[in-house]
């Protein structure tokens, strides 16, 4: 209604009025019915279709629906003919792509139950006054009009106009980013509602006093409500890592079905049966699809985010375990994420131009003189009450380790007055009873008659020394400081405690200026140069002025201090850019953000990705939550974090600590370049999978493999050797390198010939080179046909599989490096590549000489000897790829170097 609109600029009276309320509250009967018509005080969205809609996404990739359709297949052949194990191998691959549909589902729905958080960031019980009862009811019952009770420590449960306010103050921080502090009054402002000190916001904290106010908005119609309604309604992009899968998965399956509809035809035109044709399209199918792929990457992925969580990054979403790897530009939030969204008093200063303090005497003087104009209370917990007072006696406290003998005896306190600007007390310091005032300088300022020098002299006030002061307040501004002026008096006489402030406020002394500031993070300025480092850019947002976001970026190293101040751009003037204006600032380095809205900074991001560039949003309040939604990566802090950022983000630092992104961009880049490694190793094992059956159509030869066969190897023997190759520890160069281009692909030309045309050429004639030799040395000849049971060809092709088992182990320490040979200590450190190994050897002697394994995959034993010349493969394809490693090492090299680009 036009009331809301304008609800901060009328008197209490009239709010009443247009909320339909009064002192009294609403009466029971009201409140039901306003509760029926707007609904519930809840920012949670119900979608019944959300967790159906997700399991079906799951089973609609085209990996998926491929092994679907070849286990139809399957059971259509076993249909034409019966009693070949087809029905087997149909239920084998359809129990293949159930599973990885439902562990990638299970996935997915773990990470979006976080969302429901965002019901427990707001209160559960508050105390309203209905129908002149205070009453204590659940926060999602409040509705438009009810009188809610404000306390110290309380949350604010919806969007409110204050009706009474008593020394209140709140900590808008959650929802506006800026960690100062915010007086609130009852009073009748001239304002926009966001910038109205007698608006509170849902989400924000009771820091000190108490209040009553009328509730004006509730649910997703509150400032906060509107945020997390943004955050939920987008929809996160693809990863860089679920891109460059959906990108193989295309090309694998459109060669896959290719060739086998291609050879299935010609088949068809070739005379041979139905059957035959089945059995070989379905062969070439399987052999060209890497059926363990999906699955690995999931393991290899869940594997990296449980090593992640150990250097306290926690990962909600699998993907974004990579996709942190190829973060080229990270935007980050000030407070909470550079700072430490405390405030804290790190300079003291005297009035002089370049005067400092020669005694801790002095320093202590001065914090005690501010802390009497100050009212702070002891709890459990430490100290509570306005932020800027609980700084000053936490640097008292830091300077001194006790209070008592520089401050005694608290009188009188005069709360800190909005339009004053300034707070003030009565107490004693140093055995001396003193009156204290605190607040901005030009408030003090007019008060004075004297100023404290550095030698402990009080000098008469002139217009010199008044300048003087002001410079030194300049100064320390200008430096990002939040400068407090200290003025003080003697009171000689106790008849003039019981004065008026306005009294008191005369023949006051400036004792000194405290400068006040939200301190940087001890760990973000090595954080900032490993990122520049890795050549990632640094963009900071904030909500915060200007100088004050120059100063913090200038102090952690965002920027150079020789900065120019056409890095920094303000809400105002990005409002007037479109996005192509944007781009072109971003283009020109413009670094920092201030006086940003929550929809700018997610117009920062959108303008970012335009460029094709992938992006990380960190941040910690619900100002955050769309602009961690839109990014590529959303990174939330874990303990200052509210529960809407957290709900947003893909990734969350459990310690809040900026470095861990660091650590957890190394830990990316190593996941993709790990995932490389076994994404080569895998399809090595395709070349000789695939050529069988080729020759098999295009010769009258036996069948070298069968499908079973292979599946045994993509589904058993390459699974926990491809897991290694997923655990391998990070390459010392990788944070040295820029981030990798976003052309570059995952299943590129080089890893096709290198897997396909070159290991897997050399492994598929090393084995079916044996396969021929068994069938020969048994008899066998051109042409000649064989039963799938005759002992001659179950040798023959079980001395196949076995050669391509102990090859694969060749490829497999070849793989864990581009250019050395990988046979090091830290292959013994590796122990599922040792389990892997042992697996490789063992299937393939247990094949041969196992009868349960023989029966299962249908082979039959050789000659140890023959057995033994299939070891020769591992040396033969282990020293060929280290001979093509030291023949183009220079080119191993630009290629390595291709996956990355420097950034504009």
């Amino acid at each position: 209604m036009n009331e809301h609109g304008q609800i901060q600029n009328l008197t209490v009276d009239k709010v009443y009025h247009a909320l339909g309320s009064s002192a009294a509250g609403l009466d029971s009967v009201e409140a039901v019915d306003r509760l029926r018509e707007v609904g519930k005080n809840s920012v949670e969205i119900h979608d019944p279709w959300r967790i159906p809609r997700s399991l079906i996404h799951q089973f609609t990739n085209f990996f998926t629906l491929l092994l679907f359709a070849s286990a139809g297949i399957c059971f259509v052949a076993e249909y034409l003919q019966a009693g070949q194990s087809m029905m087997v191998l149909g239920w084998a691959l359809f129990g293949v792509a159930l599973l990885n549909a439902l562990f990638s589902f299970f996935q997915e729905y773990r990470a979006e139950r976080t969302m429901e958080s965002l019901r427990q960031f707001l209160p559960h019980m508050v105390e309203v006054v209905r129908g002149g009862r205070t009453l204590s009811l659940l926060s999602e019952e409040l509705v438009p009009g009810d009188l809610l009770i404000l306390k110290e420590g309380d949350r604010v449960p919806a969007d409110i106009r204050l009706v009474l306010a008593e020394d209140l103050v709140v900590n808008n921080a959650p929802l506006t980013g800026e960690s100062l502090p915010v007086s609130l009054t009852a009073e009748a402002v001239d304002s926009r509602l966001v910038e109205s000190n007698n608006i509170a916001f849902a989400g924000c904290q009771v820091l000190r006093g108490s209040g009553q106010a009328i509730v004006i908005a509730t649910g997703l119609r509150t400032e906060f409500g509107k945020l997390a309604h943004l955050s939920q309604a987008l929809r996160r992009p693809l990863s860089p890592l679920e891109r460059q899968i959906a990108h193989m998965v295309r090309t694998l399956t459109f060669i896959a079905v290719s060739l086998g509809i291609s050879f299935f035809l010609y088949g068809m035109f070739s005379g041979r049966s139905l059957w035959v044709n089945l059995v070989f399209m379905m062969g070439i199918i399987v052999a060209n699809v890497p059926e363990g792929l999906l699955p690995t990457f999931t393991l290899a992925l869940a594997m990296a985010s449980k090593r992640m969580a150990h250097r306290n990054v926690l990962v909600t979403s699998l993907s974004a375990v990579e996709s942190l790897g190829a973060v080229q530009v990270i935007c980050t939030d000030k407070t909470g994420t550079l700072t430490h969204n405390q405030l804290a008093v790190t300079r003291l200063a005297p009035p002089g131009l370049d005067a400092e303090f020669k005694t801790k005497k002095d320093r202590d003087l001065l914090l005690g003189l501010a802390l009497c104009a100050s009212q702070v209370r002891k709890t459990d917990e430490g100290y509570s009450g306005d932020p800027l007072d609980v700084a000053i006696i936490e640097r008292l406290i830091a300077e001194v380790g006790e209070t008592e003998h520089i401050l005694t005896d608290t009188q009188r306190h005069f709360p800190f007055d909005v339009e004053k600007k300034r707070a003030a007390g009565l107490g004693t310091v140093e055995g001396q009873l003193v009156f204290a005032v605190k607040g901005a300088w030009e408030a003090i300022r007019p008060m004075l008659t004297g100023i404290k020098s550095d030698d402990d002299i009080t000098l008469t006030v002139d217009q010199a020394n008044l300048d003087e002061a002001e410079i030194k307040m300049t100064a320390l501004a200008a430096q990002g400081f939040r400068v407090v002026a200290v003025a003080y008096r003697s009171i000689e006489s106790v008849s003039d405690t019981q004065s008026s402030q306005g009294q008191l406020e005369s023949e006051m002394i400036l004792a000194g200026f405290l400068g006040i500031e939200d301190p940087i993070r001890e760990e973000v300025p090595a954080a900032l140069t490993s990122c520049h480092a890795a050549g990632i850019k640094v963009i900071l947002i904030t909500g915060d002025h200007p100088d004050t976001a120059m100063s913090v970026a200038t102090r952690c190293g965002l920027v150079d201090r020789s900065a120019s101040t056409e890095l920094v751009m303000t809400g105002d003037m990005l409002e007037q850019l479109n996005e192509s204006e944007l781009v072109e600032a971003l283009t020109k380095g413009v670094r920092i953000f201030a006086r940003t809205s929550p929809s700018q900074k997610m117009k920062i991001v959108m303008a970012i990705k335009s460029m094709d560039q992938v992006v990380a949003m960190t941040g910690d309040g619900v100002n955050d939550a769309p602009a961690l939604k839109a990014a590529d990566i959303g990174i939330a802090m874990g303990r200052s974090g509210t529960d809407v950022a957290r709900a947003s983000a893909q990734i969350i630092l459990i310690d809040d600590n900026f470095a861990s992104i660091v650590a957890g961009i190394e830990e990316g880049r190593t996941v993709f370049l790990n995932i490389r490694k076994f994404t080569n190793y895998v399809l090595v094992s395709n070349g000789p999978e695939i050529l069988p059956y080729l020759i098999y159509i295009l010769l009258p030869v036996p069948l070298a493999l069968t499908v079973i066969q292979i599946l045994a190897i993509d589904l058993g023997t390459d699974i926990i050797p491809s897991m290694a190759l997923g655990q391998e520890p990070p390459d010392p160069e990788s944070m040295q390198q820029p981030p990798r281009s976003q052309d570059f692909r995952l299943l590129n030309p080089g890893l096709v010939v290198h897997s396909y045309l070159f290991l897997g050429l050399l492994e598929a004639m090393w084995s079916l080179g044996l396969f021929f030799y068994v069938l020969v040395d048994g008899g066998w000849q051109l042409g000649m046909e064989l039963a799938v049971d005759d002992p001659l060809y179950r040798s023959a092709t079980g001395i196949a599989l076995a050669t391509i088992l102990l090859m694969q182990i060749g490829n497999l320490v070849g793989r864990r490096y581009a250019k050395s040979s990988g046979l090091d200590f830290g292959l013994f450190r590796n122990r599922l590549m040792l389990a892997g190994i042992m697996i490789q050897v063992f299937f393939s002697w247990g094949l041969l000489y196992l009868p349960p394994l023989q029966k299962i995959l249908g082979t039959g034993p050789v000659n140890s000897s023959v057995y033994l010349i299939a070891w020769l493969g591992v040396p033969l394809i282990f020293s060929s790829d280290y001979l093509r490693k030291q023949l183009f090492s220079r080119n191993d090299e630009s290629i390595k170097s291709s996956i990355y680009h420097h950034l504009p």
